[in-house]
């Protein structure tokens, strides 16, 4: 494929992975077809899937590029040049802002994403989808074997088994946060952000090596 070519495929897939974004946002993953993609891109059906080969690939790109940024704000959250906690808030804190400023990317990193790395025929997007999820996750576990050695976070923490747990944690409460924030203020009476602050001191008491560790 020449330079110019390849560039505007590129740029027709920039654009139909923007306008699927911007239907996925407002009507949701799952009630949006192809069909509503290609008249929004105005492509004809066939057009689209010269680019496409169908929706899961779209979400993937969605995905990994979502993951990208994410990548990006785990990696200056965890510098080694700051101080153990800081480093700890500054993952929660920069996973509630991605979520507020990118829902829908949050909600698509989320999803299950079942990838044979062994198989020759995965489609690209699907291994460095799994590539780069392995690298936050080493981010995260490098976190928690630096906080081991230093002798703040528990000696007997599985690293592979945390990582997946605190994920897993994290991800729950800042979503929870964000799908229930009028119940948070109305019936527990707080705010959403004491409600996060509670919860990530929660989490973070769990994997101390003493309690209460300030």
């Amino acid at each position: 494929m020449g330079r110019r070519k390849k560039e505007l495929t590129e740029f027709n897939r920039d654009s139909i992975i923007k306008i699927a974004e911007t239907l996925f946002a407002k009507n949701g993953v799952e009630n949006t077809t192809m069909n509503d993609i290609a008249k929004a891109a105005e492509y004809s059906k066939a057009t689209l899937y010269v680019y496409f080969e169908n929706k899961e690939e779209i979400v993937n790109c969605i995905i990994l590029k979502s993951m990208k940024m994410l990548y990006d704000r785990i990696d200056t959250a965890t510098q080694t040049g700051n101080d153990l906690l800081s480093r700890y808030y500054g993952i929660c804190n920069e996973l509630t802002a991605y979520c507020d400023e990118y829902p829908l990317y949050f909600q698509t990193i989320l999803q299950e994403i079942n990838v044979d790395v062994n198989n020759q025929a995965t489609p690209p997007v699907f291994r460095e989808i799994f590539e780069l999820g392995e690298q936050i996750n080493d981010l995260i576990g490098a976190f928690f074997k630096a906080g081991i050695k230093d002798g703040v976070f528990r000696a007997d923490l599985k690293i592979p088994e945390t990582v997946f747990i605190f994920w897993a944690s994290l991800s729950g409460i800042i979503l929870m946060a964000w799908n229930k924030q009028q119940y948070i203020e109305q019936t527990m009476e707080t705010t959403k952000a004491d409600f996060l602050t509670y919860s990530f001191d929660t989490l973070l008491n769990s994997i101390l090596k003493e309690k209460n560790y300030e």
